[in-house]
């Protein structure tokens, strides 16, 4: 389920604007004044509001004031939208506790940017309520998957280390079997890449447990498990949450982030072969349907096999803003029968007994 975002602004025009540059991320709730934004948020609190620097006859800052006296809205978290960083709006805003605000002109990335922030922020900061090696994985992860996006940016070599690092916090809770409380606090992290690629890594490396491999080779297909999507990266943010099917161009796009993942490889000489087989290999399918190179089972070693298993069944269970996720059990079954020719049932057998009886209960609250 997307979240919830409402946008209180007398601008009609603004109002349309910014519901149309968040239709592939939130659901958007309009409201032209604070007494029809109010009434309609106590009925159906929003995740985040956006506040105009005018709300009806009255002005953005005013409203604050009113939505802080309600008190099952007044925690929500919000961002102000100004039309001018005059030293008098900065004043206000500045006196009103405003940390986050937006002035007009923006680009459509950092609205998004600054939403995901804030929703985020509230998200991490529930981590300390965990475990010390709970929230090593967490963080250190979240850590890691940044940095490399922030190394991409810069053109230098993955960060390899520190990827390798949050991998061992990773296994370590895995064979603890306490992951299910890592997929309950990621469950509403805005960024679905960064939760699939946790998901990915802690579920392939309970798949290496399950076969029994010993703790180090869990942390090398750990570490291919995070860094396997690492060329979507690259790709518009709108097109990975977009609804509906994609255009021919728009899938020839998706599916070159495996070519890119392996080009962003080659810049650390280090990347062991067992993590570039999961980033290379985890779409191919043993019928030869798979991309990139369409690969068939003789050319698909066990590590493969295993790292597109871990594909679909994330890509089936994954909470995504244009699907619902499908319970675990569900997916084994899609898994065993429609995609029989596609997959190495065997594998899957042995997934199965394993994962089902945690993963089912992977997004549900932990027990008190």
């Amino acid at each position: 389920m997307k979240h919830q975002v409402a946008i209180v602004d007398a601008n009609a025009q603004h109002r349309e604007a910014v519901a149309d540059a968040l239709l592939s991320f939130y659901t958007v709730h309009p409201y032209d004044s604070s007494v029809n934004a109010i009434t309609g948020m106590l009925l159906s609190p929003p995740n985040l509001i956006l506040v105009g620097q005018r709300v009806g006859t009255s002005s953005g800052a005013t409203f604050i004031k009113e939505l802080r006296r309600e008190r099952s809205l007044s925690a929500l978290p919000f961002i102000f939208i100004i039309d001018n960083e005059d030293f008098r709006t900065v004043d206000l805003i500045r006196d009103l506790g405003i940390t986050d605000y937006l002035v007009k002109p923006y680009h459509r990335s950092a609205l998004i940017n600054a939403i995901s922030k804030q929703l985020n922020g509230r998200i991490e900061r529930s981590w300390q309520d965990l475990p010390a090696s709970q929230r090593k994985a967490l963080e250190g992860s979240l850590t890691a998957f940044n940095s490399v996006a922030d190394e991409i940016a810069s053109g230098n070599p993955l960060p390899l280390r520190t990827i390798t690092e949050s991998c061992s916090a990773i296994v370590d809770v895995v064979n603890k079997e306490e992951f299910g409380f890592l997929f309950h606090k990621i469950k509403d992290h805005d960024n679905f890449t960064y939760v699939h690629s946790l998901r990915y890594s802690t579920f392939i490396s309970l798949f290496g447990k399950a076969i029994g491999l010993p703790k180090e080779q869990q942390v090398l297909i750990a570490t291919g498990g995070m860094m396997h999507d690492i060329g979507k990266m690259t790709i518009p943010r709108a097109l990975l949450n977009k609804e509906g099917r994609l255009t021919p161009s728009e899938t020839k796009l998706m599916h070159s982030h495996v070519t890119t993942s392996q080009k962003l490889l080659s810049t650390n000489e280090s990347i062991p072969k067992g993590v570039a087989t999961i980033v290379t290999h985890h779409h191919e399918r043993l019928d030869g349907s798979g991309y990139p190179r369409g690969l068939r089972a003789p050319e698909l070693n066990q590590l493969a096999r295993m790292a597109a298993i871990i594909d679909v069944f994330c890509a089936l269970t994954d909470r995504r803003p244009y699907k619902r996720a499908l319970a675990a059990h569900v997916a084994f079954e899609t898994m065993a029968t429609e995609m029989q020719c596609q997959l190495d049932q065997e594998l899957l057998h042995r997934l199965k007994e394993i994962l089902l009886d945690s993963a089912d209960t992977a997004g549900a609250p932990p027990p008190a």
